[in-house]
C-alpha cells in the first residue's frame, strides 16, 4: 500500500497583507484591462478591520521556499508592496518563464535597481509573491475558523468546507494553483511550500474538530481529514478548471458545503 502523503505540521505563521498603496494600485491599473480576472491584491472585504497584522518575511532572502526563512518584526514596506503586485501580475500573466524584471520595470516605471534593491532576482521575487499570496489566504482561514471550538460538528465541519470552497475556487486562486503547478517541475521546494500552508491549514483545523470531540467512525482522525477534503475540492476544481462552470457565489458555497459536509457525516460516521 502506498504512504498517504502526510500534513502532520503546526499550522505556520503568517503575515497579514496590508492595503495596496495608492502608486501600486494606479501601476496595476496600467498593467491590466477591465476584462481580466485578476485584480489588485487586497484585504478582503470580510476580512474584520482589527485582524492583527502579523511580522511578515524578509523578500530578498537568499533561500528558497523549501529552506528556513528569516522572519523580521515589520511587514512589507510601501516600495516592496508596490514591487510584489507589479510582479503578481506578471506572473499570473506570463507564467514564470514568460515574465522577465525588465519587462516589469518597462510597464510599471519602477526602476530594475529598485526590483533588485529588495529582491536578488527573478526567482527571489516569485516565492515572495508566491508566499505573500499563501500568508493572505491563510489570515483570511484562520479568522474564519477561529471559532470552531464552539460549534457543534457539523457546523464547525459547515465552517470549513466554506472556507475552502470561498478561498480556493476564485479566478485568481486558480490561476495561482497552474503557476505553481507548473514552477514545482522545476523547484519542487515552491510546490512543497504551496502544499503545505494551502493544504495544510484546512487538514489541521480538521484535525482540530474531529480531534476535539467524540467522533465515532470506522476512519482514524487522518483519514476523516483526508476523506472530507477530497469530497470538497476534486468536483468544483476539475468544473472551474474546465471552464464547466463559474465561481460559486457565497451562497452557492454555503450551500454546497452544507450538502458535501451531509454526504460525508453520512458516509463516514457512525450514529452514536
Amino acid at each position: 500500500m502506498p504512504t498517504q502523503p502526510s500534513f502532520e505540521q503546526e499550522m505556520p505563521e503568517t503575515g497579514s497583507i496590508r492595503a495596496t498603496p495608492a502608486g501600486g494600485r494606479r501601476k496595476l491599473r496600467e498593467l491590466q484591462s477591465p476584462s481580466e480576472s485578476v485584480t489588485a491584491l487586497r484585504v478582503p472585504s470580510n476580512t474584520p478591520s482589527q485582524l492583527p497584522r502579523r511580522a511578515g518575511l524578509i523578500p530578498g532572502y537568499a533561500g528558497s521556499l523549501g529552506g528556513s526563512l528569516t522572519e523580521r518584526p515589520v511587514g512589507w514596506n510601501t516600495k516592496e508592496r508596490e514591487i510584489l503586485d507589479v510582479a503578481t501580475v506578471h506572473f499570473l500573466r506570463h507564467g514564470y518563464r514568460g515574465a522577465s524584471i525588465n519587462a516589469m520595470a518597462r510597464a510599471s516605471g519602477i526602476s530594475k535597481e529598485s526590483v533588485y534593491r529588495y529582491f536578488n532576482g527573478k526567482k527571489a521575487l516569485f516565492e515572495a509573491v508566491i508566499e505573500r499570496e499563501l500568508n493572505e489566504s491563510n489570515e483570511t482561514f484562520r479568522w474564519r475558523v477561529a471559532v470552531l471550538q464552539s460549534l457543534d460538528l457539523r457546523t464547525a465541519l459547515t465552517t470549513i468546507a466554506t472556507a475552502v470552497l470561498t478561498t480556493a475556487t476564485t479566478d485568481r486562486a486558480l490561476a495561482l494553483q497552474r503557476l505553481v503547478f507548473e514552477e514545482a517541475v522545476r523547484s519542487p521546494a515552491v510546490g512543497r511550500r504551496y502544499h503545505k500552508v494551502g493544504f495544510g491549514q484546512t487538514y489541521a483545523a480538521l484535525k482540530q474538530v474531529f480531534s476535539s470531540r467524540a467522533v465515532a467512525s470506522d476512519f482514524d482522525v487522518a483519514a476523516l481529514c483526508r476523506h472530507l477534503m477530497a469530497m470538497l475540492s476534486w468536483r468544483i476544481t476539475l468544473e472551474r478548471e474546465c471552464a464547466v462552470r463559474p465561481a460559486p457565489t457565497r451562497a452557492e458555497a454555503v450551500t454546497l458545503a452544507a450538502a458535501t459536509v451531509d454526504d460525508f457525516m453520512k458516509a463516514f460516521l457512525r450514529p452514536r
